[in-house]
């Protein structure tokens, strides 16, 4: 899946997976991860989530990671927030252009590029992840590698809050894409314990119009501990 996929996305404004108020999951769940004050939470593929201010709110130094440069701006301009920006590199290879740029703020720091050519030193002092829509964005050829670049990255220990979705991919093309409960475990079972704390069908439900007329679309969430 191509940078220019997502870049065309947000040029169009077709983000329906954005949700215009804070994650009723994480709200519910946060303290769950049972961080101290001022603890640092990385959130990969944020794009311009409000729950990144709220996790500030709850007394964390925030993390985001984005690809789209306009995602970023309108998250900081939605917020009201003021944050400058640092160019970190701006490699090019073959198929897209690479740039990454750290936006920093008092409450929020996004950093902005490619999550694939993100380096250790940047998440060392991570101690949580939420992951509410990184790894159900990503197709099933690149979810492994996601897994794999996420724990390279992240320190020894660390818990992470996990929102995935589940359904009939006959049904519907993601993004975002179907990924189980089994896949949750065989991608992640080796190396952090796995909690399932919710689990609900939504295909009924008005707050989701994407689930409606399906057989099933389940949201889980899991805490992940390692």
């Amino acid at each position: 899946m191509h940078h220019s996929y997502w870049h065309q996305r947000w040029q169009e404004q077709r983000i329906g997976f954005h949700l215009d108020k804070v994650n009723p999951y994480l709200s519910r769940y946060w303290h769950r991860l049972k961080l101290e004050d001022q603890s640092r939470v990385l959130v990969p593929l944020c794009g311009k989530t409000k729950d990144l201010h709220f996790l500030y709110q709850q007394g964390f130094r925030v993390l985001g990671n984005e690809l789209n440069t306009l995602a970023v701006q309108d998250f900081y301009t939605e917020q009201q927030l003021n944050a400058s920006k640092t160019i970190i590199s701006d490699e090019k290879n073959v198929s897209d252009q690479t740039e990454l740029t750290l936006w920093s703020s008092p409450e929020v720091d996004i950093l902005c590029g490619d999550f694939f050519v993100l380096e250790k030193d940047y998440l060392h002092d991570i101690t949580a992840v939420y992951d509410r829509a990184a790894l159900v964005a990503l197709p099933s050829e690149m979810r492994e590698k996601y897994v794999q670049k996420l724990l390279e990255l992240l320190p020894q220990k660390i818990t992470m809050l996990l929102l995935t979705l589940d359904y009939d991919e006959k049904e519907k093309q993601g993004p975002p894409y179907s990924v189980t409960e089994e896949e949750v475990y065989r991608l992640y079972g080796e190396y952090f314990e796995i909690e399932l704390l919710e689990v609900a069908d939504i295909s009924a439900d008005s707050r989701s119009p994407r689930s409606q007329n399906m057989s099933y679309f389940n949201e889980r969430v899991f805490l992940l501990t390692k």
